[in-house]
């Protein structure tokens, strides 16, 4: 009622509307300002007419207060009744429309009734709206005089525990809170634009508030200034938000190591959206949880590189790393593999004996000649034709991988079928990880993504027909085939949709090395495999078939 208080012309209708409808009231032989009132009525017509009173016939006689009665049998003819003795408010349609809005905003809803109810009881009170401000006074006035007594007692308590309240505040002022402890800590090791200070030290020390209120002070250069929160939120990249976020943990993790108490914390996804300098700080932290003998900890992440430095930084160990895979049939989680350079330790010791490790050796290899040699050296350009469709790709045999092999890194040996073509045993393996188990399988992975890209841009070469055109391509070659295959209107939409796919998804899974690796690792062993039996399907179809 507040807003509508403080209008005038509200406050002036009011008091004309409260007037004049208890004098129709207080002179009505059926309706009364006590009791059975024109809201009532209209509500008692309104819930018989909903739930079929009158459409059985009942009826509902009103008794006068002069002994007169009246059946009412409809709800129209109730309402009726109550609108001719509304309509006595005034003779004055433009005043009865003015009224009719007081009447409105007083039966919203049932604080504002009450208000009405309240006013109606006390018509004495209606001159005093005229100026609420010294009227909210005289309410507080007589409140405290009707109770000096207690307020005297109270002012009198104040008085003699407000030394002791000094002392007591000044020995707070010297105590060092938990938070602030955990303050120093963010300060000390979270990179962001402003410092955190504790406004309200005191307060918490003293049990006087709950919640530490923190100030921020923002740094720009050697500008610095006092913000509010919400308003540093605006400016705040996500990683520096999260960052702030990261007070809360801390807090529980510093009162947990005074404590001593026996902790099993589960750890999600910690450091998503943060920069490598907070990332770091994060991990830091996280080994000072693990090293605390009371601690236990679970950290399930997303994040391959931060997967991977948790346990370089020996937060956990090897053997503690598990791998959840999620594929049709269900989560599998196995023992993590391909966390340290997994060409070295696993790929490369088995190149002359295992035909999947083998294939996924070979863009390893080929990094390591352009790291070398460049991208036009002979035996670049050689493994190149293994990972793109080129017009040699069928004619590399096993003896010129082994050669590879042998002058880049001087290790001897011999692939069982020296003069099987390469490409062959790609299509074979990639067979094979069809069938594979679930899990990491990163090798399979690699393998797939290669006879994908091989066997898509085989069926596009042929689709074509066009050596000027294949053979002139010198990068890009995937989508450099895809966009002069849609040129020239091959394909159906389900065959464009495939080869769509292998564009947007190969690159990153080929171009692996021992340092970056994780969207092949990330990737479902599921889709790979879908899409391989795709393309594959595509080689079985004619060129001419699939021309639209």
């Amino acid at each position: 009622m507040s807003p509508l208080l403080d209008r005038d012309d509200f406050k002036l209708a009011l008091s004309e509307y409260t007037t004049r409808l208890n004098e129709i009231l207080d002179n009505s032989n059926f309706f009364g300002r006590e009791a059975f009132n024109y809201y009532n009525a209209g509500n008692v017509a309104k819930s018989l007419a909903e739930n079929g009173f009158f459409d059985a016939k009942h009826e509902v006689v009103l008794h006068g207060g002069d002994g007169q009665q009246i059946e009412v049998s409809t709800k129209a003819q109730l309402e009726k009744m109550i609108k001719v003795e509304k309509e006595k408010i005034s003779d004055d349609d433009a005043l009865r429309k003015k009224l009719g809005a007081i009447e409105k905003a007083l039966t919203k809803n049932i604080d504002t009734r009450r208000f009405y109810d309240y006013v109606a009881a006390h018509p004495e009170l209606l001159p005093e709206m005229s100026n609420l401000a010294a009227f909210r006074e005289k309410v507080w006035k007589s409140y405290l005089k009707k109770h000096e007594d207690l307020y005297g007692r109270v002012v009198d308590l104040y008085r003699a525990v407000e030394g002791r309240r000094r002392e007591i505040e000044r020995e707070a002022a010297d105590e060092r809170t938990q938070w602030e402890r955990v303050i120093e800590i963010f300060n000390a090791r979270f990179f962001v634009p402003f410092r955190l200070a504790a406004k309200n030290r005191e307060r918490v020390v003293l049990g006087q508030e709950t919640i530490l209120e923190l100030s921020f002070e923002f740094e720009d250069g050697a500008e610095r200034a006092e913000v509010e929160r919400g308003d540093l939120l605006k400016v705040l990249s996500n990683g520096e938000k999260k960052a702030l976020y990261i007070l809360n943990v801390l807090f529980e993790v510093e009162a947990r190591k005074a404590s001593s108490r026996e902790t099993v914390f589960v750890i999600d996804d910690i450091a998503d959206s943060f920069d490598y300098k907070n990332k770091y700080a994060i991990i830091q932290y996280l080994k000072e949880m693990a090293d605390q003998e009371n601690f236990r900890m679970i950290v399930l992440t997303h994040n391959f590189d931060f997967f991977r430095t948790l346990q370089s930084r020996g937060v956990v160990k090897y053997k503690n790393c598990l791998m959840a895979q999620k594929s049709e049939g269900g989560v599998s989680i196995s023992q993590a593999s391909g966390i340290r350079n997994p060409f070295i330790n696993d790929f490369k010791g088995a190149f002359y004996s295992h035909g999947m490790k083998r294939v996924a050796c070979i863009p390893f290899i080929r990094n390591i000649i352009e790291y070398t040699k460049g991208d036009l050296d002979p035996v670049y350009l050689k493994l190149t034709s293994l990972l793109h469709w080129k017009a040699d790709t069928a004619e590399v045999v096993q003896s010129d991988l082994d050669a590879v092999f042998v002058g880049a890194f001087g290790v001897g040996g011999a692939w069982v079928d020296q003069t099987q073509p390469v490409v062959e045993l790609i299509f074979e393996q990639a067979v094979k990880a069809l069938h594979a188990t679930e899990g990491i399988n990163f090798e399979n992975k690699i393998v797939l993504s290669i006879a994908i890209r091989l066997r898509a841009e085989q069926f596009m070469v042929e689709a074509i027909s066009d050596p000027t055109v294949t053979d002139g391509i010198e990068e890009n070659q995937t989508q450099a085939l895809y966009a002069a295959y849609r040129a020239r209107g091959l394909g159906s939409a389900e065959v464009r949709q495939t080869l769509d796919s292998v564009v947007l998804m190969t690159p990153e899974n080929l171009h692996v090395n021992s340092f970056m690796y994780e969207p092949i690792i990330d990737m479902s062993d599921d889709h790979l495999r879908r899409l391989f039996a795709e393309v594959q399907a595509l080689v079985s179809v004619p060129p001419a078939e699939v021309k639209v």
